[in-house]
């Protein structure tokens, strides 16, 4: 409208920072539930006990999931975002392997969190409370870390950094510490069926819980890598 071709080149960057942030909520959000929907199917067919609740699901979908998934929404995009080739007008928002990340993202996070409740509950105190509460922890610390990797699909999470986004950074460490509350408040441990959670418990969830953001990065490396030698053996 003003006869500028700067502000073309501004509107097509808003476009992509819109249509990649939309692509990472959805990343986000459904890597998280299928996460949790993968750690409750797992247990039954391997005949666990119920590894979480259901008020600690409801809880993580309302509080730890929500906020983080929110300021994704406002995240400034990747730096190099306009040195890309415009992508298919009739590419899916499911495209470029998105389907995949949510899926390896969900199992790991479904298998990270199983062995950890196994762990404690058959090699640990063998308290099913306690075992509970770890693996509820487990999820919420994976989730809270694999909301960073969402940030960008062409970079790893030591290359985006954790300062670009303030809202982000705020919205976690809110997220930490009202989980905190759930399991140290006397008053909401009998609401959420949680406990206290001691050092050596909690090393060995986020000894899981990082290297299921570690897992993630290499497989998405992997992956990468063999889409470049194939693309290359075609050509």
């Amino acid at each position: 409208a003003d006869d500028n071709f700067a502000t073309i080149v501004a509107a097509i960057e808003e476009g992509r920072v819109i249509y990649d942030n939309i692509r990472k909520f959805i990343r986000y959000l459904l890597g998280c539930n299928v996460g949790e929907v993968l750690t409750m199917l797992l247990a039954t067919v391997a005949g666990l006990p119920l590894p979480l609740l259901p008020i600690q699901i409801l809880w993580m979908n309302l509080v730890t999931d929500g906020l983080p998934a929110i300021a994704l929404s406002v995240d400034p995009g990747d730096v190099d975002i306009m040195h890309r080739s415009p992508r298919l007008p009739q590419e899916g928002i499911f495209a470029r392997g998105l389907h995949l990340r949510i899926a390896s993202q969900g199992l790991l996070i479904s298998i990270c969190t199983l062995v950890v409740f196994a762990l404690e509950l058959f090699l640990g105190s063998g308290r099913l409370d306690c075992a509970r509460t770890m693996a509820f922890t487990t999820l919420v610390m994976s989730q809270l870390l694999f909301v960073f990797q969402c940030r960008s699909e062409e970079h790893r999470l030591w290359e985006t950094g954790f300062l670009d986004n303030l809202w982000l950074l705020g919205a976690v460490l809110i997220s930490m510490s009202m989980h905190f509350g759930v399991l140290y408040i006397p008053a909401l441990q009998p609401i959420f069926k949680t406990v206290p959670l001691v050092y050596g418990q909690w090393a060995l969830v986020l000894l899981f819980s990082g290297w299921c953001a570690v897992a993630s990065d290499l497989v998405i490396s992997v992956y990468g890598r063999a889409r470049r030698h194939l693309a290359w053996m075609r050509a």
